[in-house]
């Protein structure tokens, strides 16, 4: 059953003109009042077909950036490539941070999709399922996701798969037979496609794949790579001359200070490989070799597609694919 201004009214003990003015978000009503109307309004679920046909006469000039964590050095590359831009664009941008909890991201997506506060949304590594980021496209606001391909909306992604062989036949290429495999399946890691490369490498190098040497990370955090260290030196993995670390730098920083700790030198008994190329692969010591992902570049494209969405110069899906690019430094 459809709900109505009078609906509202009736149950806020105000007129229809009142609703309609809170709905509106015009002057000359009560803080309470407004407060009061709003309330009612999300408690009978009337989204605002209403406030949408208002929106939809003007522009909010916005674009919204939905990101997992503001503290991650990745996500700050993807939104420094947002904000330098080449292109003049008249959009400000509003951050919204979901700290990766799922459960705040599907009703942020939701609130954003049907309240129309924005023109248009980037999403940058969602753990949100396809059907959640759907919101956007049923209520008409371009979307663009960042750092995971979706068939159903617009995205900017890695070739993650590439990135790992990559590493992982340098390795081989160095005289590694035992390179060990650190992931972390966190939903907004793309834990498959790398490992997929990792395997490809060694078929193609002619090593087996073990999958004792395969292990698991709860995080992504320097934490959990100096516990997987003692892992790593465990009985069945005796032999292991080199890990590989799709999980990320940071659990790939966290091996090497383990190393250096128990006396393991890097890359002489060791040789470590991370993945993104954060600032701190520069400064530890070694210098950790990695892969690096083209963040700024995934901001650039990002901004780009969903300012042509938002004004119509692009109305399909689009999709960039960006290579990564394998950096050599000290630890392999």
């Amino acid at each position: 059953m459809t709900v109505t201004l009078r609906d509202i009214a009736e149950r806020a003990g105000v007129t229809s003109a009142t609703v309609s003015m809170v709905i509106n978000n015009k002057p000359n009503i009560s803080d309470a009042t407004r407060k009061k109307v709003l309330k009612i309004a999300a408690e009978l679920n009337y989204y605002p077909n209403a406030i949408a046909r208002g929106l939809a006469r003007r522009k909010a000039n916005s674009i919204g950036v939905i990101v997992p964590n503001l503290a991650s050095s990745f996500v700050v590359r993807i939104l420094q490539g947002i904000k330098s831009t080449n292109r003049d664009i008249d959009y400000t941008v509003q951050l919204f941070d979901t700290i990766g909890q799922k459960v705040n991201e599907a009703q942020l997506f939701r609130r954003l999709a049907r309240e129309r506060r924005i023109d248009g949304v980037i999403v940058i590594g969602s753990a949100a399922t396809d059907e959640q980021l759907r919101l956007f496209g049923q209520e008409d606001v371009p979307c663009v996701l960042v750092a995971r391909h979706c068939d159903t909306i617009s995205s900017v992604y890695v070739n993650n798969r590439k990135g790992a062989r990559d590493a992982t036949e340098y390795l081989i290429r160095k005289g590694h037979h035992s390179v060990a495999c650190v992931v972390c399946h966190k939903p907004n890691l793309p834990a498959a496609e790398r490992l997929a490369g990792y395997r490809d490498a060694l078929e193609a190098g002619g090593v087996a794949f073990r999958d004792t040497l395969v292990l698991d990370v709860p995080d992504d955090d320097m934490a959990a790579g100096m516990k997987v260290f003692a892992k790593l030196r465990g009985n069945q993995r005796t032999g292991v001359t080199a890990v590989f670390v799709p999980a990320g730098d940071n659990v790939a920083i966290g091996i090497v200070k383990a190393a250096k700790k128990a006396g393991v030198r890097v890359p002489e008994d060791l040789a470590v490989v991370g993945y993104d190329d954060i600032p701190a692969a520069e400064v530890i010591e070694p210098t950790l070799t990695t892969v690096r992902q083209p963040k700024l570049e995934m901001g650039d494209y990002a901004i780009n597609m969903i300012v042509d969405a938002v004004e119509g110069k692009e109305t399909a899906l689009k999709h960039k694919e960006l290579q990564t690019k394998f950096i050599v430094r000290e630890s392999a």
